[in-house]
């Protein structure tokens, strides 16, 4: 992949992987193919553009698993982003303009997409096609990503394999919190970046050590998501000012990841940008209790009476049903007949679908 940066690839892939293409074509080597399967990392429309003429004319189906145009900029670099990201969102669009068929992880970041080209089109200097949209939702359909079994052994085997070859350590493991029985354990499986909401999980943690002294639940915390070299401010007052209700931060082997989900209670999302959200779908799938807002692609994860709810406001009961306050099993049950849909063999079938049919079109 060209660059360290995905911008960098976003705008050079394309061409990259055309040229290797074009040179194993004048070597012939080049393999057939009966279409091409891109994600939108790339730009389609440069690849398409520069391929050897054999692979040009095969269909093309876009996986559009993000956009450019909903990506938050980050507070520091949002000025110096701004002009970038918008150029981005438009190789956005030149991809979705140059594929058959275009499929999208989330009807929330098919909705901001296109809410957010029409914002900029009204700011362009000379008319635009106004097909663009009809062409868009004519190739279009939503495909959530497949979600493997949590108890799928070879990915665990594969993973924690992995585990031995540079991944990070965690930061942070305190054992001896798991003295607390009655503690109320909740995930938070984010990357710690800014575009995830660091700052407000630090208000809640705030809250929470506020609300315990005046006789609430106790909260453990456990920040699975992955950290990065620069490790925003409030996460670092996070884990300085509640190290001792941190159960865990950091990032753990698969096993280790999916025992912890299971353990856990609610799984917890402070997410700014999130166009599907397979981590929070895991921890649900687990049998976490979602703590989730109202926005981004979370109605879609779950039924409307598991959206606002949190471990303070929430009467919940393990019992059968009759009786007061939200019954946990039937919420689970409903929760994981909504994650359907994105379980791995019905996702996968959903996506070979697509692509035999834009070759037999």
């Amino acid at each position: 992949m060209p660059g360290r940066g995905p911008r960098w690839r976003l705008r050079l892939a394309g061409l990259t992987f055309a040229a290797d293409e074009r040179a194993r074509a004048t070597a012939g080597e080049s393999p057939d193919a009966d279409a091409i399967f891109a994600t939108s990392m790339l730009s389609l429309s440069d690849l398409r553009a520069t391929l050897p003429p054999r692979l040009r004319g095969r269909p093309h189906v876009l996986y559009m698993h993000e956009n450019q145009i909903a990506y938050p900029a980050s507070p520091k670099t949002r000025e110096r982003d701004r002009d970038r990201d918008t150029h981005l969102a438009f190789t956005n669009l030149a991809s979705i303009e140059a594929a058959d068929r275009v499929v999208w992880n989330s009807a929330w970041n098919r909705r901001s997409f296109i809410e957010g080209i029409e914002t900029l089109l009204k700011h362009a200097p000379e008319p635009v096609d106004p097909g663009w949209r009809e062409r868009l939702e004519r190739r279009s359909l939503v495909i959530p990503p497949p979600i493997e079994s949590l108890d799928d052994r070879d990915r665990a085997d594969a993973e924690d394999r992995g585990s031995d070859e540079g991944d990070p350590a965690a930061i942070l493991h305190n054992t001896s919190l798991a003295d607390y029985p009655d503690a109320v354990r909740i995930v938070w499986p984010h990357r710690w970046e800014h575009d995830k909401g660091c700052d407000e999980l630090l208000e809640i943690a705030n809250t929470a050590r506020r609300r315990e002294a005046e006789g609430g639940p106790r909260l453990h915390w456990l920040l699975l998501g992955q950290p990065f070299q620069r490790v925003p401010e409030s996460m670092r007052t996070m884990l300085d000012d509640h190290a001792d209700r941190i159960e865990h931060a950091g990032w753990l082997p698969r096993t280790e990841y999916v025992e912890t989900l299971r353990r856990a209670d609610w799984v917890l999302s402070t997410a700014r940008h999130e166009f599907y959200g397979i981590a929070v779908a895991e921890s649900l799938l687990a049998g976490c209790m979602p703590w989730l807002p109202d926005r981004l692609s979370y109605p879609e994860l779950v039924p409307p009476e598991a959206l606002g709810l949190d471990p303070w406001n929430t009467d919940i009961r393990t019992d059968q049903p009759g009786g007061h306050g939200l019954n946990r099993a039937e919420l689970h049950r409903r929760i994981v007949e909504r994650l359907e849909p994105a379980a791995a063999n019905v996702a996968v079938r959903r996506l070979e679908s697509v692509i035999t049919d834009a070759i037999d079109a």
